[in-house]
C-alpha cells in the first residue's frame, strides 16, 4: 500500500491536474502567502509606533500632572 501511494504521488506532476498544481496553483498560494505575511509586518510596525506613542503620551501626562501638583 505504502509502495502505491508514493508511486501515484511520484507521478503526479505528470499529470493535467499536477502540471495545474505546480505551474498556476503553488505560485499563487506563493504569492498569498507574501502578501499575507507583508501586510502582518506592517501591522506589526504600525502597532510598535502606537506602543511609542502612547508611551510617551503617558508619560507626558504623568510629568504634566506632578509639575501642577
Amino acid at each position: 500500500m505504502h509502495i502505491k501511494i508514493n508511486t501515484i504521488m511520484s507521478e503526479f506532476f505528470r499529470t493535467a491536474m499536477g502540471r495545474k498544481f505546480y505551474d498556476a496553483d503553488m505560485p499563487s498560494l506563493v504569492k498569498v502567502l507574501e502578501k499575507i505575511a507583508t501586510q502582518m509586518e506592517n501591522k506589526n510596525k504600525l502597532e510598535e509606533k502606537r506602543f511609542i506613542l502612547e508611551e510617551r503620551i503617558q508619560k507626558l501626562s504623568i510629568k504634566e500632572s506632578r509639575s501642577k501638583s
